[in-house]
């Protein structure tokens, strides 16, 4: 046999073993390049800013104070919107805001049927037509005109703790006979009216809380 024949098998297991690490090196190497590509990490994402919040706003303060007064057996009212105090009977019941006055207080009711007194302090903003006293007074009782059996009994100024207004009393069928005293206040572009009614046969009863409820009256800006 031919020498060539051993040569090419010895050579043939020379090769075999290089062969097989070439493959496996480009084995490695195909596998690192199919390796998935991982991202980098991206800058790490800034927590949104907490969205602004407002505070609710403060209950705006009380326009009235109601307090025990001085004297015996009377509260006193004060309101700052207004700019008025005055005190009234502490058995009287007190409502705000109804009938067109700012304030109203009732006499305690005595039965079935009774009418009770009354006494309400309205106020006039002028601003846009300025009054006088004298002026404002005559608006007033021009109201009246439409009050069955109207007559006026007196029509007189009236001096009040650091004020001058004028007092008015008149009577008048409004289903029953009743009395009325008013008395006007003004005041810069500001008018005041506080109003006393009752039914006639029961106004004596009522004379001394009525006056003390307008003597109290004062303004307070």
């Amino acid at each position: 046999m031919p020498r060539f024949s051993g040569t090419s098998a010895s050579g043939s297991r020379a090769f075999l073993p290089a062969a097989g690490l070439v493959i496996l090196i480009g084995i490695v190497a195909f596998s690192g390049c199919t390796q998935p590509m991982i991202p980098s990490p991206g800058p790490a994402s800034a927590t949104p800013p907490a969205a602004a919040t407002t505070a609710p706003p403060a209950p705006p303060a009380a326009t009235t104070v109601q307090s025990t007064s001085a004297g015996t057996g009377y509260l006193t009212y004060s309101n700052t919107q207004y700019g008025f105090t005055l005190t009234y009977p502490s058995g009287w019941s007190k409502q705000e805001g109804t009938g067109g006055a700012v304030v109203t207080f009732t006499s305690p009711s005595t039965g079935m049927g009774d009418v009770p007194a009354v006494m309400k302090v309205t106020v006039d903003d002028l601003s846009s037509s300025p009054m006088s006293l004298d002026q404002y007074r005559a608006a007033q009782v021009a109201k009246k005109n439409n009050i069955d059996s109207f007559n006026l009994i007196y029509d007189q100024a009236f001096k009040g703790v650091g004020f001058s207004g004028w007092k008015i009393a008149y009577t008048g069928n409004i289903g029953y006979l009743t009395e009325w005293v008013e008395v006007y206040v003004v005041k810069g572009t500001t008018g005041y009216t506080l109003q006393f009614s009752s039914k006639e046969d029961k106004y004596a009863g009522f004379v001394v809380p009525m006056d003390n409820m307008f003597k109290s009256f004062a303004l307070t800006y």
